[in-house]
């Protein structure tokens, strides 16, 4: 991966974990009026919403696209698989503890989820900001 592509990654991780507070700061607030499950739902969309429009201004300096709104959500469906089928590998096969086992299948899931959150948000979209040339 060039220059250009790591930082992308390492801007990723940290809207990712923003976007974990963001999410959490939504539920605590919508569990005063809401249901747990009505409250995680709305959370929820807010916080891929908000994590769409951040790494698309930021991270991939495009311009949001209903189209790349719409596939954002499959980098989260590909983490959760993924972080899956990590997880119990390392349990049932590894006999990893369950806690550490989940925490380290959602590291390594993380690169995977970036490649198909910035597919989905770039395929078609055009740069709104451009980057440095790399030295690579």
């Amino acid at each position: 991966m060039n220059t250009a592509g790591l930082r992308q990654f390492a801007v990723f991780a940290v809207i990712g974990v923003v976007n974990t507070g963001v999410y959490y700061g939504a539920y605590a607030l919508l569990l005063l009026w809401l249901p747990y499950l009505a409250a995680h739902a709305l959370a929820y969309g807010v916080g891929v919403t908000g994590s769409f429009l951040l790494n698309s201004y930021i991270t991939l300096r495009t311009r949001p696209t209903w189209r790349g709104f719409v596939r954002y959500p499959l980098s989260g469906a590909a983490g959760l698989v993924g972080s899956g089928v990590l997880l119990h590998l390392a349990v049932s096969r590894l006999g990893m503890d369950e806690h550490l086992a989940a925490i380290a299948a959602g590291a390594l899931v993380t690169p995977l989820s970036f490649l198909v959150a910035r597919w989905a948000i770039t395929s078609g979209a055009r740069r709104t900001v451009t980057e440095p040339a790399s030295s690579e």
